[in-house]
């Protein structure tokens, strides 16, 4: 039964309990300090639910990584599908954001007959399912993703007749998701006619299951088959559920064989996700697998400086903030766009201008610390104990031959084992700057893909530090 209008007290409750939904489903206090408590609730009924958030920031990371939470927890709360709106506080250093409407996607809504939503630009963002910041225009490109970012350009640009299917994979937050909307964006953009569809794998599955019990397998099947191009998100979602499978397989084969473009992305090569069929597999293998790896700092840095941009010309950020928070975050971009928007709502909401001692204090909170036994000393020793040189000849001023490599191995490790920035490694060898310590890190780096002995000898280093 659907809540009904509620006064300004049984709004706060309701609001709590929507929090602790909130909380249970996130699984992370951190996440849900940082993006829910600031929330404050403006109304909150089963047709509309209200929110104020500090800034566009939080519109925006809602909108990609939390909204399906959100959903959630509201749904079992007030046994209702309100819409959501989210209205920002913008501080004044940043250009105004019209609020974000999100309207509820039932699957009931889902399947019916194809035509836009009207009446704002919220719904007919979500009708095409594309977000409008997620292009080729805003996404950084490096080393880390230069093949892949190419071959979507390929195919965004002769859909159906290059790399079909084009199968993406990587880690969570490396910028697949952001790619798919770029190829359905620039399709859209040359050919405003073309349907274009993006899914995650787990709506899909959702929208079967919908299908088969209401007896509208035939829209279903419909839909998915009459598009131009088709946009499936974390496929691996789909392992072990025979039904889905058989019915993608269909789907796959139907658009294919229409010479209409499919672009999947997973967390793992099609070859290595327990529990999907070979026949998917084998239709995976006929196209193109591109892979997306951890971004380097010289990206990651691009990568801040990019967003900072996207969010207006008004948001200062010195070069050394940017530095220690790319050298800090090194997991993946998700991670890294995070801790730069907690910095920001810090700074909007405690009134502080940003500074390398708030960032400093962000990144406690924000970075998990390394377990206490991986220290500088430990990790010294134990490369001055393998190569036989003194530890005070490994962090002296010395630049012999026989004092480089050992010294070099040490800042890789620091870096690779610890959370200490490229600065703070610095001062452990006396004092130098990062940039000696970024080229020691890449030189051991390369040796390490090229040379098999010396990749053993490091990894049975890291071997002993981790077991010590």
């Amino acid at each position: 039964m659907a809540v009904l209008s509620a006064q300004p007290e049984e709004q706060e409750r309701l609001w709590e309990q929507v929090l602790l939904s909130v909380r249970a489903r996130l699984g992370s206090h951190q996440a849900f300090d940082t993006w829910f408590r600031p929330i404050v609730v403006r109304e909150l009924g089963p047709q509309l639910v209200d929110l104020e958030v500090p800034n566009a920031f939080f519109v925006d990371w809602i909108h990609e990584h939390h909204l399906t939470t959100l959903r959630g927890a509201l749904e079992d709360v007030m046994r209702a599908r309100p819409d959501i709106r989210f209205s920002p506080r913008e501080p004044a250093s940043l250009p105004p954001a019209p609020a974000a409407v999100v309207e509820p996607r039932p699957a009931a809504a889902v399947l019916r007959a194809s035509n836009p939503a009207t009446g704002n630009n919220g719904r007919l963002w979500l009708e095409s399912q594309l977000n409008p910041r997620l292009t080729f225009d805003s996404f950084v490109v490096g080393g880390s993703n230069r093949f892949t970012h190419a071959a979507c350009r390929a195919v965004s640009e002769r859909p159906g007749h290059v790399y079909n299917p084009l199968f993406i994979f990587g880690g969570s937050g490396l910028g697949k998701t952001h790619l798919l909307h770029a190829v359905g964006h620039t399709v859209k953009h040359a050919s405003p006619e073309a349907r274009v569809h993006y899914v995650p794998a787990e709506r899909f599955t959702n929208e079967m299951i919908f299908a088969i019990q209401h007896g509208q397998t035939l829209a279903f099947r419909n839909k998915y088959r009459n598009v131009d191009v088709l946009l499936i998100d974390d496929v691996q979602f789909l392992a072990g559920k025979e039904s889905t499978q058989e019915e993608f397989f269909y789907t796959f084969n139907a658009l294919r064989d229409s010479h209409k473009q499919v672009v999947v992305t997973a967390d793992k090569a099609p070859k290595d996700i327990a529990g999907l069929e070979e026949r998917l597999i084998s239709r995976f293998n006929q196209g193109l697998i591109a892979d997306i790896k951890q971004p380097d700092l010289e990206t990651r840095i691009a990568i801040l400086r990019n967003r900072c941009e996207l969010e207006g010309a008004g948001l200062p950020m010195q070069d050394d903030v940017l530095l220690l928070l790319a050298d800090r975050v090194r997991g993946n971009v998700r991670d890294l766009e995070g801790c730069l928007v907690r910095l920001v709502a810090v700074a909007s909401l405690t009134h502080q201008d940003i500074t390398l001692e708030l960032a400093e204090d962000v990144l406690t909170q924000y970075v998990n610390a390394e377990p206490d036994h991986m220290t500088p000393e430990r990790i010294l020793s134990a490369v001055s104990e393998r190569f036989g040189v003194k530890t005070e000849m490994i962090v002296g001023q010395r630049r012999t031959q026989v004092v480089a490599l050992p010294r070099q191995v040490a800042m890789y490790l620091l870096r690779q084992l610890t959370d200490l920035s490229l600065v703070e490694i610095g001062r452990v060898f006396g004092g130098r700057d990062h940039s000696t310590v970024l080229y020691a890190c890449d030189k051991i780096g390369a040796r390490i893909n090229t040379e098999e002995a010396f990749r053993e000898k490091i990894n049975g280093l890291i071997s002993t530090l981790a077991s010590g």
